[in-house]
């Protein structure tokens, strides 16, 4: 007695650990479920119970009375996705006789197959139409149905698309896979229909009603009821559950246990069905909900799906997958119209300060969404990736409120975004770059840390890529989360090899996405980036980093040299930056070699330049004392103590001569 009560309570406990995302993907489906089979401008479909999808190759056309009117290919690039019923058994069949209950391929719902290719499919037609004759004649029966009945009963489907050269025969009279549809030999073709003559459009694969008779009648039809472990309740339960969950291609499951003489479940249960059981209705709403919901709006890059969504009403949120204006900018209730900064950037007052106004008024438009989210909202993150050849597993998942959640990110936000230029706009417009404060996203980080420029941008291992990604969600929702170390030590070590990639690479992607790293990790309470050099002005590591910006600017001005024409000579790399490395690891005696190189370079500044670069130099220096000044390593620290310095010298020098104009150059 004692042992059933520790498995019955074991068991319930599994319930809530384990199953937790798949009675919320099942609620989730009723939330939406009044958009199954839907299709609205060209949107991704969410499934009705029951249903999954093929891609047609032969389009079929026939009367209500049975009788053949015409077909035709259907090739690459047209409508070719289509939702057809499905059972348990022929939605995850691989081999054995197990149709469809409408369309399928020729071997199944063509009687003269056999006639045409010489291979013996009978069984296959013969259990096809014995099911499909089960359902015309039943009480959930429809007039498409019928049709369909009445034509594929006369065995005539391969002679009738021949005599219209939808198929063709080789010179024996067989039917010849030599001739392609979309790439597919002829005798694997999927066919689905269209009936004629109906009040509808006639195509099948969109009626709303043949999706609502066939789930009625498909339900009634299952038995084994059981404890499903998802709902609680007693249904009835399937071990056979879908596929095709990130794409129409992917071929894995998330629940699959079909392998009886390894270690899937064997050594801890005698059963399959005491690992776990879940009901048939319960797996195919959350199957569909996630499909839906990854095809939507989730995340498919580096063999990984992440999506986020609200569980409880039909609301957009924002995308953690990307920084922080495009994760907003797909959310039709923010108000913002990129439109503006044109009028603003054509206008002459702060000119130059675009990417403050944009942070303004993307900020007011965030705020106004962020009133609308309910205290009682529940949102829900859930990230996939492949354990093997065949299953998925579930890297992450959390759910938390609506106003823990926008607060979550408003802190990520706020707290991890440096001034870069990105793409901005809506995916259906032409996009534009614009330069402002910005949280990076994710795969951004991931980038900054471990990517390689082999290209025109920054490439890195999918699977690294992923890991990364995985580990940085917590960061996001978690207000207690800071980011790994050793991911910010890594990305510093990219920032020290700017002559590996191109200066824009190397600035925008990797040294602003570090610097926003750094940020998130540094500000705690009273500590702000804003003051960073003012409450660390005595620290080594800073120091280092603010002269190795100084040497780096005086080089540059020394080079901002203009030709006959008015334009900009051909610049190298500065010195500073071809020694960065070494300067990260052995600054003191790097500094002596980058001074000596620079001695040519300091003829070439105005007097005015020569003397703010030996105030810049003495001033540092000045808090550098003899016992810091050595060759021990720093810390990423120094980086963004390098870019403020940088753009601190910029604005002094770049925005004003020597005599206290505006410098337009």
């Amino acid at each position: 007695m004692c042992g059933e009560r520790i498995l019955k309570d074991w068991k319930s406990l599994r319930e809530v650990i384990c199953l937790a995302w798949l009675k919320t993907l099942a609620e989730t489906y009723d939330v939406y479920g009044h958009l199954a089979g839907v299709d609205k401008n060209e949107q991704a479909v969410l499934l009705p119970i029951s249903h999954s999808t093929f891609n047609a190759q032969i389009e079929v056309a026939i009367d209500l009375d049975g009788n053949f009117q015409s077909s035709k290919r259907l090739e690459k690039g047209s409508d070719v996705v289509t939702i057809i019923p499905v059972t348990k058994d022929s939605a995850a069949k691989a081999s054995g006789i197990t149709p469809h209950p409408l369309c399928d391929k020729l071997c199944y719902i063509a009687g003269d197959y056999t006639l045409y290719t010489g291979d013996n499919k009978e069984k296959y037609f013969e259990a096809y139409l014995r099911q499909l004759e089960d359902w015309a004649e039943s009480e959930y029966t429809h007039p498409f149905v019928q049709a369909i009945y009445k034509y594929l009963e006369k065995k005539t489907l391969i002679q009738d698309l021949v005599t219209k050269g939808t198929l063709e025969l080789d010179g024996g009279g067989r039917l010849t896979d030599n001739v392609k549809i979309q790439g597919l030999g002829q005798t694997g073709a999927n066919v689905r229909f269209r009936i004629l003559g109906s009040d509808s459009s006639g195509e099948v694969w969109k009626n709303q009603e043949l999706y609502k008779q066939y789930s009625s009648y498909y339900q009634q039809k299952l038995a084994d009821k059981k404890l499903c472990y998802a709902s609680g309740k007693i249904e009835s339960c399937s071990d056979k559950h879908p596929s095709k969950i990130r794409n129409s291609a992917d071929k894995a499951k998330l629940i699959s246990g079909n392998d009886e003489s390894g270690f899937t479940y064997r050594g801890r249960f005698v059963s399959k069905d005491q690992a776990v059981s879940v009901g048939y209705d319960t797996s195919q709403r959350a199957h569909n909900a996630l499909r839906w919901l990854i095809q939507k709006q989730g995340y498919t890059r580096d063999e990984s799906a992440i999506v986020c969504w609200m569980a409880n009403r039909d609301m957009q949120i924002p995308d953690i997958t990307k920084d922080s204006v495009n994760g907003f900018g797909d959310i039709d209730d923010i108000d913002f119209d990129f439109d503006s900064l044109d009028t603003y950037e054509s206008s002459s007052i702060r000119k130059h300060d675009t990417g403050k106004y944009f942070a303004e008024q993307f900020n007011h438009a965030v705020n106004g969404y962020a009133g609308k989210i309910k205290q009682d909202d529940k949102i829900v993150i859930i990230a996939l990736e492949a354990a093997t050849t065949g299953r998925l597993s579930i890297a992450y998942y959390d759910e938390m409120g609506g106003r823990q959640y926008i607060d979550a990110i408003l802190n990520w936000q706020n707290h991890c975004n440096w001034r870069r230029t990105i793409k901005v706009g809506k995916p259906e417009e032409e996009k534009r770059k614009v330069t402002c404060e910005c949280t990076p996203s994710p795969r951004d980080m991931a980038l900054a840390a471990f990517g390689v420029q082999r290209s025109e941008w920054l490439e890195a291992d999918a699977g690294l890529l992923r890991a990364t990604v995985k580990r940085l969600l917590p960061c996001i929702t978690q207000r207690s989360a800071k980011i790994p170390s050793d991911m910010i030590r890594a990305a510093a070590r990219r920032v020290s090899m700017p002559q590996t990639m191109s200066n824009f690479v190397w600035y925008n992607d990797v040294l602003c996405v570090t610097c926003a790293m750094i940020r998130f990790n540094y500000e705690e309470g009273d500590k702000k980036m804003d003051d960073f050099l003012k409450e660390n002005i005595n620290d080594r590591n800073v120091l280092f980093g603010r002269l190795l910006a100084v040497y780096d600017f005086m080089e540059q001005c020394a080079m901002f040299e203009k030709d006959e024409n008015g334009k900009v000579k051909e610049q190298r790399m500065t010195n500073a930056k071809r020694y960065w490395n070494t300067y990260s690891r052995r600054p003191a005696k790097t500094a002596k070699t980058i001074e000596e190189n620079l001695n040519a370079y300091e003829k070439k500044l105005n007097g005015y330049q020569r003397k703010k670069f030996e105030e810049w130099t003495g001033e540092i220096m000045g808090h550098m004392t003899i016992k810091e000044y050595d060759n021990r390593a720093l810390s990423e620290m120094y980086i963004p103590a390098y870019y403020q310095q940088m753009e601190y010298m910029k604005n002094e020098l770049w925005k004003k001569n020597s005599k206290g104009e505006i410098n337009n150059e």
